[in-house]
């Protein structure tokens, strides 16, 4: 019979021991380490090593089952997006569009749609579209009409899903040929879902490349020096519209001398001439009337542009015209130079104008009875010569001629014959002006200062010399040639006065401290300056002096206009004022100064201001002005009062 091998007690709570647990045997453990720690190869481990045994199906395992949870992911989200169905505002609920001509005819009627639709999936609501146009297009109908806060604004209100329309707008562009600008279009909505604005915007480049206006010139195919001729400009309207607010500014040709009672308005070497409206296939016609100047030859250009002014001043020009005029040379040439230059400049009052006059015979032929005349004319604001009074009017007041040079200093040695502001000689002062034989030439010179003192009417004048000759060889042509004007423009008379004083004309003081100074003791002086002018307005006006050492500046002074400044560094005085405009005479500044002399300075006068320069610009010829004064000492010439009384003494 067998039997059962005897059991362990089962467990109490009676707090005996546990029985203790079998140990394993040291090979076992071997055994387990080597299957832990063998290598790959199969090798026996070396187990003083404790290298772990690399199994990595495990980390393969994970990897791959993260990538299938991704892709499921991935793949979930692609589904919702194809196939969940859209709703909802994205952003881009209104679109927008201009529909019309990229090259514009200036002055045809053009047109353009402004297309708008609804393209939200949701209503909107507050919809508005403004439209801008550049500023020289003018409106000739509109549909439907605006309801904005301004011509170009439409109220659209709430657009339903998928609403749409259209804004049709016509008009004339007015601008200047060959540019380019563009039309715009903004619109502001507010989708149902949301609270707040949206915008859409577009645009249409526009280019300015043809035009419905055409010129013709009507100008002499040959001339001559000095024979009358007339340019003629037509301006035709090819366009269905009227064309209004234009002008025709004609660039005089190179020694073209306009007679003054053709001009309209002269700008240097341009002319303008206000259009009247032109209707819808009707012209209009301009012309001035002068002649070339002697000495121009060849072929001549006369160029028109027709425009019209913007708002803000520039000329916008709609057509460009251009011809040529032969000009033949002459029987006779006259040169004018006036102190070795025959450019217009500006001078200043009473300098001195040297003339030369050359002239020579050019034609095969003898030229007789030949007479050179000067004229000195007066200019006007604009540029036009202004005829010269007669001597006389009637028989009871006399009517002198401007002063623009003072003939009573004239020198010449010619022997002219003086009327008025002319100058003229023929053959009774030089006897070849009788009969000029070809090639034959001279020169007649004089002498002449400008105006000393400036004129309130007249700021500019023009010399121009002519001359008149009865025949060529056996025909009388009784003909005139003159030579280009040249223009003399009168700098500003600006001038500044610097005084010093201790009283005032009425006796009043100014100053304090001893007078006569004394050597160690303190006397206070006014310094005066004053701006006085006539003519143009100036700019950028700055009056400086620096103080000796052995005087102090107070800080008492004061302007009619402008502000007096004092540098403690360099010790100068300042009067700064922006502007000085043409119809202010004077204006004037004062300022203190404290003298204290040394020993040194008795028995002398003693300074009170370095030498004063005075600068600014004139505004109407756009030239600087530089004066300068000497400086002042304690000699109070013009002072009554402190008169004689200036040289330091001691105590």
């Amino acid at each position: 019979m067998l039997k059962r091998p005897p059991q362990a007690p089962p467990a109490t709570n009676s707090g005996s021991p546990a029985p203790k647990k079998t140990q394993p045997r040291s090979g076992d453990v071997d055994k387990s380490l080597s299957a832990i720690f063998r290598p790959e190869d199969g090798e026996s481990a070396d187990l003083t090593k404790f290298e772990r045994v690399k199994n990595t199906r495990w980390f393969w395992a994970l990897v791959g089952a993260a990538s299938f949870f991704v892709f499921l992911t991935v793949l979930a989200w692609v589904g919702f997006l194809v196939f969940k169905p859209f709703t909802g505002f994205k952003g881009q609920g209104f679109s927008l569009m201009v529909d019309g001509p990229q090259r514009i005819s200036l002055g045809q009627e053009t047109t353009y749609f402004i297309n708008w639709q609804n393209t939200a999936s949701e209503p909107l609501a507050n919809a508005e579209v403004r439209v801008s146009f550049p500023s020289d297009f003018m409106v000739t109908d509109v549909e439907p009409e605006p309801n904005g806060a301004d011509a170009h604004t439409w109220r659209l209100g709430s657009i339903p899903f998928s609403g749409r329309g259209t804004i049709t707008i016509k008009g004339v562009f007015t601008g200047a040929l060959g540019t380019k600008t563009a039309v715009q279009a903004v619109a502001t909505y507010r989708p149902a879902s949301f609270n707040s604005d949206f915008e859409a915007l577009t645009t249409r480049d526009v280019e300015y490349a043809d035009t419905v206006l055409d010129g013709l010139f009507v100008v002499p195919v040959k001339s001559l020096p000095g024979d009358k001729v007339a340019i003629s400009y037509t301006l035709q309207n090819r366009g269905a519209e009227k064309a209004q607010g234009l002008q025709a500014r004609l660039t005089l040709p190179d020694g073209f001398v306009t007679e003054a009672s053709s001009t309209q308005h002269v700008d240097g070497r341009v002319v303008s001439f206000p259009l009247p409206d032109v209707a819808a296939g009707a012209t209009t016609t301009v012309s001035i009337s002068g002649s070339f100047a002697s000495g121009v030859s060849g072929d001549v250009p006369v160029h028109v542009d027709v425009g019209r002014v913007a708002a803000d001043g520039s000329f916008q020009i709609a057509l460009k015209s251009e011809t040529t005029i032969s000009v033949l040379a002459g029987d006779l040439t006259l040169h004018l130079v006036a102190n070795g230059s025959a450019g217009s400049r500006s001078i200043g009052y009473g300098d001195m104008l040297r003339f030369a006059i050359g002239y020579e015979n050019t034609a095969s032929e003898d030229v007789k009875d030949v007479t050179i005349r000067v004229h000195v004319d007066p200019l006007s604001a604009g540029g036009t010569p202004i005829a010269a009074p007669s001597p006389t009017v009637g028989v009871k007041k006399p009517v002198p001629a401007p002063i623009l040079v003072d003939w009573s200093l004239l020198e010449d040695s010619s022997s002219g014959t003086r009327s008025g502001n002319s100058l003229s000689w023929d053959a009774n002062g030089i006897a070849v002006l009788q009969r000029l034989t070809p090639q034959t030439d001279g020169t007649i010179e004089f002498s002449i200062p400008a105006a000393r003192y400036a004129s309130t009417t007249y700021s500019a004048f023009q010399v121009v010399a002519e001359a008149t000759m009865g025949s060529v060889g056996t025909t009388a042509v009784n003909r005139t040639v003159r030579t280009a004007p040249m223009v003399f423009t009168f700098r500003t008379d600006a001038d500044l006065s610097s005084e010093a004083r201790y009283f005032s004309d009425e006796g009043v003081p100014y100053g304090s401290g001893p007078l006569p100074p004394i050597s160690g003791q303190t006397t206070t002086y006014r310094i005066e300056w004053t701006v006085t002018k006539h003519l143009h307005e100036l700019q950028n006006v700055q009056v400086t002096a620096t103080l000796p050492k052995n005087v102090t500046w107070p800080s008492n002074s004061d302007a009619t206009a402008g502000t007096v400044s004092y540098d403690q560094a360099t010790r100068t005085v300042t009067w700064s004022l922006n502007r000085m405009p043409s119809d202010i005479g004077s204006v004037n500044a004062h300022f203190d100064v404290q003298l204290t002399p040394s020993d040194n300075d008795a028995g002398r006068f003693a300074d009170l201001v370095g030498e004063t320069r005075f600068q600014a610009t004139d505004a109407d010829i756009n030239e600087p002005i530089v004066r300068t004064k000497p400086g002042l000492s304690t000699d109070l010439e013009n002072d009554d009062g402190a008169k004689n009384k200036g040289v330091v003494r001691k105590p």
